[in-house]
Formats: C-alpha cells, sequence, structure tokens
C-alpha cells in the first residue's frame, strides 16, 4: 500500500532555507541551461535536493525564502549584509523559477515580509517542536545553530545531521551560548561587527569562563577580565557587541499561515508540466512522478524494518538450528509493511549472524533465496523472498516478539493468518526514559554508542543488549507505565493495523467530484467580484486584487514594510466587509479537503484485504499520544461540516456496525483535577456545561442569561489557557477589543485560582528538575525553561504546562485501551482506530449496544479522579453518523 505525501502524517518538519539551498546548488553544478539559454543548475540542484527530502516517508518540507524588499535588520543597519559578494546575474531569475516549481508541486512557500527566511524558520521550528514533531533545518546559516536541540538538528552540505554535541565540539560553547559567540565573533558575511580582535579561540574562552556575555561584559567593565588586553577589547567594543547580538538573534514568534502536519499540499499539476516542459527539466520527471504517484521513500533504516524474537529453536522444518535460545532478527522490505515481501532474517549463534535457511556459516549473511535458486558463490545477488514462511511462522508461532517496532511484524504476519503478539521493546523503552528517543539510530547510539547497522542478525544482537541496559534505567512509574500500558498497547495496536478499516471509495470519489465541482463555481464567482481573472493561488496577486483593487483595510500589515497578509488569520476578520473573503475562505478549504483526503484515501486501500490500513506511531509524539500515518487519520476535519462528511465514507462491514466513543472534555476534566482546583472540579461535578458556567462566573451572570458569544469566549479561554492564550490573541479570535480581552483572563483565574497556581508550579518544578511529567510519571525533558532566549523560553514554558494534561490524556486514553481490547473481542468487536480522545469499534450488529455500554464503562472508570470522566458513545453503519 503506497501513500501520498498529502495522505500521510508528517512526523519530521523540513524547512529549506529557499535562497541558500539555491545559492549552494548554483555553484555545486557545472552550468545548465535550456535551448532558450535560460540557466537551470541552481534548479536542478535544489529540485534533486528538495525531492530526496520529500520523498522520506514522514518529512513535510516548508520552503522559506528571503523577501524582496529589506528586512528590519537592514532598517536598524544600514550595511547590514552589505559584505557579501555580488549575487551571479543569472541566479536571481533561477530562485524565481524555483518560487514557481515549489508552488506548482504544493510545498508551503513562505515569505514574510519584513523578516528574513531565518525569523520564518525559527517560528516554524518552535511551532514544531510543540507538535512533537523532529525539526529539520536545510540551510547555510549559522544563526540556525541557537535553534538546536535534541529534535532539532541543520542538515549539512555532506546531508549529515549537525545538533547541539557538534557545536560544542566545535565551537567550545553551547547552544544557548551561541548568540553570545556571534555577538563576540561577528560575522563576515552578514558584516556584523562584532568585538574588534576578538576572534572565535577567545570568544569561547570567555563563555567557557563567565557563561554569558553579559557576565562578561560586568567583569571587564569592573577590571576583572584577564588578560587586561581582552578585558579593553571588550569595553571599548560593548556597543558594537550588544548590537550584534541583537542582530544576530532569531525573531520566533512570528504570525503565519502554515498548517503543520498536513503533508503536501495540492500543487498545480498543469503549472507543473508547463514549467518542466519550459525549462526543459525531462530528467527529473521521474522523481517528480514519483513523488506525485505517493511511491515514498522511508527514511533509512526505519525501525519497522528490523523485528526480533527470543526462543529456543526448533530441530525440525526445512532447516537446522541448535536448542539454544536463539535471538532472531527479521527485515521486511523497503514498502509498506502490510504488502512487503519478507527479505531478511538472521540469527546470532554467539557473536556471528547466521541466515535462514543457513545456507552458509558466515557472519553477516542476510540474504535470502528461494529453494529453486540456491546460492552460489561470487557476485551477491539481490535479496530474494524467504522460500518457506510457514516454517519461519510456525518457529515463533506462540512466543512474543522482543523488538522496536515489532508491532509492525506482528500486523505483517496477522494479514497473513499469523498470530504473533509484540513483546519487549527497547524502542519503547527509551521513549519512557526521553521521548526524544523516537527512533533505533538514536537510541543505539545513545545507550550503546555504537551504530545502528544495517544487517537484521547485527540488529539483533544491538537490540538484545538494549534490552539488557535500559530496563534497570527506568524509575518505579516508567515501569509500570511500560509493563502495564505501552507494552501490552503495541499488540493492541499491531491487530488493530492489520483489521484496518472500510471505506466507502465510490461515495469519496463521488464526494470529490462534487467538491471539484464546487471549486470551480467558487473560482468563478471570485473572479467576477474580484472583476477579473487572477490565480488565486498567488498570494501576490490575491494581495493586489484584495487591498488594491477592492481596497479592503488590512488589520494584518507586517511591521515596516506594510506588505499586507493573505493568511486565513488575515482574512477571517474581514469575513463581513466584502463577499468575496468567505468564498475565498472557502474555497482554500475545499481544495485542502480534496487533495488530502478524498483524492487520495481510496488509493490507499489495500488490495488484498480491501481496508484501509494506517499505521499507529507509539513513540512519535513528546506528549505520549499516538498519532497515525500512511494514511493520517488523526487530522480529518471535523469542525466544518463539508469535513464531517468524509467521515461517512468509513463504514462498517456487512452485519457489522461501527460504534464511536469520545472522551468529554478530557483535558479540562483532567486541568481541574491536576490543578486541585475546587470551583472548576464543583462545575464537573454539577454535570454543569463548563463554558456556560465559567462565562457566568467570569461576567457576573446568571447561568441562564449566558448567550452564545458569552460561551464562546469561556470556551476559548478554557481551552486556549493551557495553550498560553494571550489576551491579544484572544481579542482577534474574538473580534472584540484588547480591554476586555484581558479583563476575561484576569477574571479567569480569579474564579479558578488553582490553575494559575497549577502553572505556577509546574514551571517551577520544571526549571529545578528539567523535566514535567504526568500523573502516571511519564516525563517530558523541557531544557528551555532555563534558557535565556526570550522567545525559546516562553516556548518551553507553554510545552512544560501543557505537556502533563495532554500527557495525562494521552495514559488515561492507552489504559483504557488496553483494558477494553480482551472484552471486546470477547463479544466479537474489533478496535479499528484512535483519534485523539474517540475510539472507533466495529461490532456485530446484534451486539452493538452491549459493546456500546462496555466502552463506556472501560472508559469512564479506568481511573479514578476527583472529577468524573464523560464518554459520548453512538452507533450507526458509517463514522459520521455515530456523532
Amino acid at each position: 500500500m503506497s501513500s501520498s505525501n498529502s495522505a500521510s502524517q508528517p512526523d519530521t518538519l523540513v524547512l529549506i532555507d529557499g535562497h541558500a539551498l539555491a545559492y549552494r546548488s548554483y555553484f555545486a553544478l557545472p552550468p545548465l541551461s535550456n535551448s532558450r539559454g535560460e540557466s537551470t543548475h541552481a534548479i536542478v540542484g535544489f529540485l534533486r535536493q528538495a525531492l530526496r527530502l520529500a520523498r522520506q516517508k514522514g518529512n513535510q518540507l516548508v520552503v522559506v525564502f528571503d523577501p524582496p524588499v529589506k528586512t528590519f535588520r537592514h532598517e536598524q543597519y544600514e550595511d547590514y549584509k552589505s559584505g557579501r559578494a555580488e549575487t551571479p546575474s543569472d541566479l536571481p531569475p533561477q530562485i524565481n523559477r524555483i518560487r514557481q516549481l515549489v508552488d506548482a508541486l504544493g510545498w508551503p512557500r513562505l515569505e514574510v515580509g519584513g523578516y528574513e527566511a531565518d525569523d520564518v524558520i525559527g517560528t516554524l521550528t518552535q511551532r514544531g517542536r510543540a507538535e512533537g514533531m523532529q525539526v529539520r533545518i536545510l540551510t547555510s546559516d549559522r544563526d540556525a545553530y541557537q535553534l538546536l536541540a535534541d529534535d532539532v538538528r541543520v542538515i549539512k552540505n555532506d546531508n549529515s545531521l549537525f545538533g547541539p554535541q557538534d557545536v560544542l565540539d566545535k565551537y567550545g560553547v553551547t547552544v544557548d551560548q551561541w548568540v553570545d559567540f556571534r555577538a563576540l565573533t561577528g560575522d563576515a558575511s552578514d558584516n556584523i561587527p562584532g568585538a574588534k580582535g576578538i576572534g572565535p579561540k577567545t570568544a569561547t574562552k570567555i563563555l567557557q569562563e563567565y557563561g554569558t556575555l553579559d557576565a562578561a561584559l560586568a567583569a571587564a567593565k569592573a577590571g576583572e577580565l584577564k588578560p587586561v588586553g581582552t578585558q579593553k577589547k571588550l569595553v571599548e567594543s560593548e556597543e558594537a557587541v550588544l548590537f550584534s547580538r541583537e542582530l544576530s538573534q532569531m525573531v520566533c514568534d512570528l504570525e503565519l499561515d502554515c498548517e503543520l502536519r498536513a503533508g503536501r499540499g495540492v500543487g498545480d499539476p498543469a503549472r507543473l508540466n508547463e514549467l518542466l516542459e519550459e525549462l526543459e527539466l525531462d530528467s527529473l520527471r521521474t522523481d517528480i512522478g514519483r513523488l506525485l504517484a505517493g511511491e515514498m521513500e522511508r527514511a533509512p533504516a526505519p525501525a519497522a524494518e528490523v523485528q526480533v524474537a527470543r526462543f529456543t529453536a526448533p530441530q525440525s522444518g526445512t532447516w537446522q538450528a541448535p536448542q539454544r535460545e536463539a535471538v532472531w532478527g527479521y527485515r521486511l522490505s523497503r514498502e509498506d509493511d502490510l504488502t512487503a515481501e519478507l527479505r531478511g532474517a538472521a540469527w546470532l549463534d554467539g557473536d556471528t549472524a547466521r541466515a535462514v535457511p543457513e545456507l552458509e556459516a558466515a557472519p553477516n549473511l542476510f540474504e535470502l533465496e528461494t529453494a529453486q535458486a540456491p546460492k552460489k558463490r561470487g557476485k551477491a545477488k539481490e535479496p530474494q523472498p524467504l522460500a518457506d514462511l510457514d516454517v519461519l511462522t510456525g518457529a515463533i508461532q506462540g512466543h512474543e516478539l522482543d523488538a522496536a517496532g515489532a508491532k509492525a511484524l506482528a500486523a505483517w504476519l496477522a494479514v497473513r493468518g499469523k498470530e504473533v503478539a509484540p513483546g519487549d521493546d527497547p524502542l519503547l523503552m527509551a521513549y519512557l526514559l526521553d521521548p526524544a528517543n523516537t527512533a533505533m539510530p538514536t537510541v543505539a547510539q545513545r545507550y550503546l554508542n555504537t551504530e545502528w547497522p544495517d544487517d537484521a542478525g547485527m540488529r539483533a544482537g544491538i537490540t538484545a543488549r538494549l534490552l539488557e541496559v535500559l530496563p534497570e534505567q527506568l524509575d518505579e512509574p516508567r515501569r509500570k507505565l511500560y509493563g502495564e500500558v505501552e507494552k501490552p498497547l503495541s499488540g493492541v495496536l499491531a491487530r488493530m493495523e492489520a483489521r484496518g478499516v472500510r471505506l466507502d471509495s465510490e461515495y469519496l470519489t463521488g464526494l470529490s467530484l462534487a467538491i471539484a465541482e464546487r471549486i470551480q463555481r467558487l473560482e468563478g464567482q471570485i473572479h467576477e467580484l474580484a472583476g477579473r481573472e487572477f490565480s488565486i493561488r498567488s498570494r501576490d496577486q490575491l494581495e493586489a486584487v484584495l487591498y488594491d483593487e477592492l481596497g479592503l483595510a488590512s488589520g494584518k500589515k507586517t511591521k515596516l514594510t506594510g506588505k499586507r497578509s493573505t493568511a486565513v488569520s488575515a482574512l477571517e476578520p474581514l469575513r463581513d466587509e466584502h463577499p468575496i473573503i468567505p468564498l475565498l475562505l472557502e474555497y482554500r478549504e475545499l481544495e485542502k479537503l480534496r487533495g488530502t483526503y478524498l483524492d487520495p484515501l481510496p488509493r490507499l486501500v489495500n488490495p488484498t484485504t480491501g481496508r484501509l490500513h494506517t499505521t499507529f506511531a507509539q513513540t512519535a509524539v513528546a506528549t505520549g499520544r499516538l498519532s497515525s500515518l500512511n494514511p493520517n487519520l488523526q487530522n480529518i476535519p471535523i469542525r466544518s461540516e463539508e469535513g464531517r462528511q468524509i467521515r461517512k465514507g468509513f463504514v462498517a462491514d456487512d452485519g457489522y456496525c461501527l460504534v464511536a466513543a469520545d472522551y468529554s472534555q478530557l483535558e479540562l476534566r483532567l486541568m481541574a483535577h491536576i490543578a486541585g482546583d475546587a470551583p472548576m472540579q464543583q462545575a464537573f461535578r454539577d454535570g454543569a456545561d463548563i463554558h456556560r458556567r465559567t462565562a457566568a462566573q467570569v461576567l457576573g451572570l446568571d447561568e441562564a442569561t449566558v448567550d452564545a458569544n458569552q460561551r464562546r469566549a469561556a470556551k476559548t479561554v478554557n481551552f486556549g489557557v493551557l495553550y498560553g492564550m494571550s489576551a491579544h490573541r484572544l481579542s482577534n479570535e474574538l473580534g472584540i477589543p484588547y480591554a476586555e480581552a484581558a479583563g476575561f483572563i484576569e477574571n479567569y483565574f480569579g474564579i479558578y485560582p488553582g490553575i494559575q497556581e497549577y502553572i505556577d508550579g509546574t514551571l517551577e518544578f520544571g526549571r529545578q528538575h528539567g523535566y514535567v511529567e504526568t500523573l502516571y510519571g511519564r516525563r517530558r525533558y523541557v531544557p528551555e525553561l532555563t534558557a535565556r532566549n526570550r522567545n525559546l523560553r516562553e516556548a518551553g514554558e507553554r510545552l512544560a504546562y501543557n505537556m502533563p494534561i495532554q500527557g495525562t490524556a494521552a495514559d488515561i486514553m492507552k489504559m483504557a485501551m488496553v483494558a477494553l481490547e480482551p472484552r471486546l473481542d470477547a463479544l466479537g468487536a474489533r478496535m479499528l482506530l484512535q483519534v485523539h480522545d474517540e475510539l472507533l469499534i466495529e461490532s456485530p450488529q446484534e451486539k452493538a449496544e452491549e459493546v456500546a455500554a462496555l466502552t463506556r464503562e472501560v472508559m469512564e472508570n479506568v481511573v479514578t479522579l476527583e472529577v468524573p470522566l464523560a464518554t459520548e458513545v453512538g452507533i450507526s453503519d458509517n463514522w459520521y453518523e455515530t456523532k
């Protein structure tokens, strides 16, 4: 089952500095041009690298360019970047072509007037981290080093990754000291002055001794910094150094219209084909075709490729193995786990890895061949599918797989009628030790200081060693989480992946056609209201139509340049200003639904099972939540009616119906419990409408008199407070004066004082210990809490007080799934999907009411809190109508 980029849930955010990659590509390739003499070598190099990254499963690309106008740094410092070499005359036209190709490919492209690409990258990096994504930055600018963290790396020219330890090893300073280091040394490429006479070695020595630039300056002015020559240079350069620090500091809180975890957008295939023909880039058509067709490459050596089992090998079958406990490794081919061929299997004999079947007793031999194609010495052949699957699976039936990602093999075997339960998993253990441990190469390097090899047997050996060293590092709460939640959950998820869910592909295709017609009508209506035809997808053309030709007043001007935003957040406040605005918003939403869900989903139905099989990622999200990919079913929109209609395409088998069970306001109930806030706890015990009661108490009204707008304001604050909602944002979202929004939030904390105490206490705990944790001991490390960079620190604060709530919600959902699975199985029902706080179950029709009652009972009683848990349950033959 192949998957399109738009239909999978990306877990790695790849941020490409467009100018940097174009510039690098220009000088990396020999001059190329089309028959009309138009230079193309920068374009070719850019696309080759970008396509390589886009094809890796789990990656979401965002391409960021510097704006064509001066930024606020140019306004502050006239000579900013004036020392750079003159740009080759044929590079800017190629960069413009790259912009066009990026748009046609459907990759998000961002340029923010008044700000550099660095600032956009900094903002997106913090947003990606907040959503639990790994971040990879392709740039030549060392300013990006200030963003580095365990989950943030820079992609170097040789495609290696550069992280915090590399900064320390190469420069002798930490990531937190990087901006101070740059302030001291300056940067000739950006014409940043720095401290005159102080080079990198001296700057490193200063920061190693004093920690920060401010402390070093204070020591220098007090006459305490040695040697005296360095002291004098620093004092004389104080103004230049502080100014250099200001120039070097990234802005990380821009308002951007860019949806993360959305994958590749719709794009414009016709325009893409036109550009490829104009530029005569036939050599890239194959790679682009593969991307558009959804034939995504796996990132190198994903955990799901190799599984391990421990058992006593049999003395029967077509191959022999000694009667001893063996460690086995299996490798699936680089395709979807459910339809792959099993390409490799090996077992460890001491330190020697031997193939299965054992055709040669040689180390590191993992190429399996069919009985009809015996191995010949000489040049290695392509690995062949395993000859005797029954022998292999028969040997491991009745045993648990010990593996990183063992549930993938369990799902693979289940589709083929073989039932094998996942067992101990070192990746799950490592993930509980630190949620930054999301892949086996990282775990092997971190805990064993070894590389994660390609061959199955050696991976089996490393896995076995990890299973020896990791358990003892788990404290009691996390040992319990592992043994009672994560390990049994991997078996539940394996069965869910193998079951899949039935799609009504005909319905989804029909809905796509209907939406395509609606999009076409909207396009005509938009052009009619604009008074002319224009490209609706073009930001610049849309800006000209809205603000210059129609004269709409933009409340979203960017600083200094006055360039006006066409983002959804900028258009929403203008909804009532002109009839073109609601049409544009609807146009964008429908394009996204069609390109992300309606068109890809039917193509992802497995031809063998006739069902859609998603993959549940158990170690991808820092809060402990599950995510799904290939395809991502967690982000199907439910706020709009059109988005909800997609759920009608998820249907039950004949003789079955669907049961959907959704926790009601789970995070708010947990906030009341964890914060110990008595008024909020009482509201839930009373069964009150929490938003109506909040509005009444904040505004001093009787609950019966609260109107819809007042309830909406309370709901926005109730759900927004744990995500750091500011008065400014509340003012924008509700369209109310800032003072009114600020007063609402102030009164909110007045009536629920426990929530402010919880936030303050959590931040203090996090600063002291370096981590925060859930009710059940799941940890998330937040080093940003002590960062000197204000933007990083505030982002870390929001992560810190959100995680115990969101992480506890994830723990409770997982506990409910583990408790529910065997009881559903006894009734002939099967759990299919988990989406946020919701479970989707397929039940025999005659037992649907019993299954619904059981599900509610288990979900509401799996833990005991100071407030009751509530579950909404519905039954229908399709997912939409269960609500």
